[in-house]
């Protein structure tokens, strides 16, 4: 009877052994450094497929953001909450896993005047959005604006007034 059950066990145990062995190899061959690094990326060069990979941040979010580098460059991480649908909430999720690789910014089409600007144009102004952008447009063709408080008589909020101040000439 112990010659029976002999030669199945030596069978199974050699199975196990390999099977182990196998098992072991699989996990030496992943590259300990990629489970371990955390996400990072450069803002100043991330294409919208990289910005995906960052949390609560989809394909919409991504191009604007690539649409904010492009039009008014990034001095800083919290520059990122300038972008349309990025707010303070999104910052927080996403603070962790951006950098900025340089530490001077060329910031491009520096202003932008309010009473020519396009529709697109003003939709890329940081807070502004369609409806704002619209009751712009719709406004100017009145009366030409020439300050800041004329906008904020239209609705746009202060602290929208304050991220544009700066970005935009009369």
């Amino acid at each position: 009877m112990k010659k029976k059950l002999f030669f199945p066990l030596i069978i199974i145990s050699i199975i196990f052994l390999i099977g182990f062995i196998n098992y072991k190899e699989s996990f030496s061959n992943i590259n300990d450094n990629s489970i371990l690094e955390p996400l990072k990326i450069d803002l100043l060069t991330a294409s919208v497929e990289d910005l995906i990979k960052l949390p609560y941040i989809g394909p919409s979010k991504a191009n604007a953001i690539v649409k904010y580098r492009d039009t008014y460059g990034f001095s800083s991480v919290e520059d990122i909450k300038n972008v349309p649908g990025i707010g303070e909430k999104t910052f927080l999720n996403i603070k962790d896993y951006i950098y900025l690789s340089k530490s001077v910014y060329e910031v491009k089409d520096k202003t932008i005047n309010i009473n020519t600007a396009s529709f697109e144009q003003l939709i890329g102004l940081p807070g502004i959005g369609k409806v704002n952008a619209q009751k712009i447009i719709d406004y100017r063709l009145l009366k030409k604006i020439e300050t800041l408080e004329e906008l904020k008589k239209l609705g746009i909020s202060s602290s929208t007034l304050k991220k544009i101040e700066g970005k935009i000439t009369f």
